[in-house]
């Protein structure tokens, strides 16, 4: 069983694209998409499109929750108007977990426990993100039942971790490599590259082994929108993985 995971593409289009190419050379039996599907300064209908119709494994994350509670957050603002009604009545339908391989695998946005808000593996109490204490990590994977391989997003953060026997994999954003949270913790998000991002997972007779992937795209697509759409530190962003400092 050989699985594909992409999380928090964030409406950029230019990198979903490139991941999916990149993915088919490696032939997964199925693609798993983590949520944050198009809440982003970039391509929110056209990203949509993409990922409703390419027949992924699909679970909400946050974004999809604060698009149908009426957040105003300038995303989700931004990609209101610009999905269709069709699009509207597949993220309503996406769960906010699911369970595969008879049970082996959990996918998450967020954590298992904490809901698709709370960062499963980071500390991020410095103002940047570190990797948290497996004592920290325990009680979050609560509600993972026998699984051993557990899939989460929401930090754009590649990590892959293993806590009591469970291996833990982010595979970072697809297409947002960095974010400044100003809430109650504020901290960066930093991928340090443009690189569009996404994970491979394998069972073998071992256990699962999982690859952490970045691959080029024309960041400049991206980075173009989103200045059109009137975010400059999104398009700092996409052209160098580094949140701009203020």
């Amino acid at each position: 069983m050989k699985i594909g995971v992409i999380a928090d593409a964030h409406g950029n289009l230019a990198a979903l694209e490139a991941v999916r190419d990149a993915m088919t050379a490696a032939a997964p039996d199925l693609v798993v998409n983590l949520g944050d599907l198009v809440s982003g300064p970039f391509d929110p209908g056209a990203s949509a499109e993409l990922q409703m119709r390419a027949g992924y494994l699909t679970i909400a994350g946050n974004h999809e929750r604060q698009l149908q509670d009426g957040s105003d957050g300038a995303f989700d603002v931004l990609a209101r108007p610009l999905l269709t009604q069709e699009h509207w009545a597949w993220i309503e339908s996406l769960p906010a977990t699911l369970t595969l391989c008879d049970g082996d695998v959990f996918a998450c946005h967020g954590s298992p426990a904490g809901g698709d808000l709370e960062y499963l593996l980071e500390d991020v109490t410095s103002g940047r993100a570190t990797l948290d204490t497996d004592t920290a990590i325990r009680p979050r994977l609560k509600g993972i039942g026998s699984a051993s391989l557990v899939l989460c997003g929401h930090t754009h953060t590649p990590r892959m971790v293993a806590v009591d026997g469970v291996l833990i994999v982010n595979p970072d954003s697809v297409g947002m490599p960095c974010y400044r949270d100003r809430g109650a913790t504020p901290h960066v998000m930093e991928a340090g590259s443009p690189l569009a991002r996404y994970a491979i997972v394998e069972r073998r007779s071992t256990g699962w082994a999982a690859e952490l992937h970045g691959v080029p795209y024309h960041y400049e697509i991206a980075a173009r929108q989103a200045e059109a759409f009137g975010f400059p530190v999104f398009a700092h962003a996409a052209r160098t993985g580094r949140i701009l400092p203020g």
